[in-house]
């Protein structure tokens, strides 16, 4: 049996943390694209689910495939750079990222992208806004489009400031124990 779940989550690990959750009541992830997911039935708590956002050539994300596959991890599905991935529990724990200092910089990799988005829209929303206030363009999609591009900046402001804390959270770690 299949399921269809629709969330949508401003946190990719609080969404990885539910996904893993559904996996621990038998749902095991078969498919995702933004904020749809459709899950198979199977067995309790068979697999470890992680999500990351993958930033590479096709070249190089072909080799880190293979090298996840060789690990015993297997590609669910990509979409939009984020791939979800998962491991049999038997295997033991599952993290893609063991140290702090790979941890740092992934996190820094998806802030950019995110700062990026941010950056965009921001400035999407005050160019269309500002062109319904020019006296010689009365154009009325605009100021709708502007809002839109406002709206989408603030929803990507919360995954930014949360992925802030936590890479700020784990150097003042990392600084402590050195």
């Amino acid at each position: 049996m299949r399921i269809v779940k629709y969330r949508f989550y401003a946190d990719y690990e609080k969404e990885e943390k539910w996904v893993n959750e559904m996996a621990a009541q038998g749902w095991h992830l078969k498919k995702f694209s933004l904020g749809r997911f459709t899950f198979e039935e199977g067995e309790p708590g068979a697999f470890i689910y992680r999500n990351e956002f993958i930033n590479l050539s096709v070249d190089e994300k072909k080799d880190y495939f293979e090298f996840l596959k060789n690990s015993g991890i297997t590609i669910i599905n990509e979409f939009g750079g984020w791939v979800y991935m998962r491991k049999a529990a038997s295997d033991g724990p599952f993290e893609l990222y063991t140290d702090s200092n790979s941890k740092i910089a992934y996190y820094k990799r998806v802030l950019n992208i995110f700062l990026l988005l941010f950056i965009v829209n921001a400035w999407m929303g005050y160019a269309n806004i500002s062109i319904f206030w020019d006296k010689n363009e009365k154009v009325f999609i605009s100021p709708y489009i502007g809002i839109l591009n406002v709206l989408a900046a603030i929803l990507i402001a919360i995954p930014i400031i949360k992925i802030f804390r936590r890479k700020k959270a784990l150097e003042k770690k990392q600084l402590f124990f050195e």
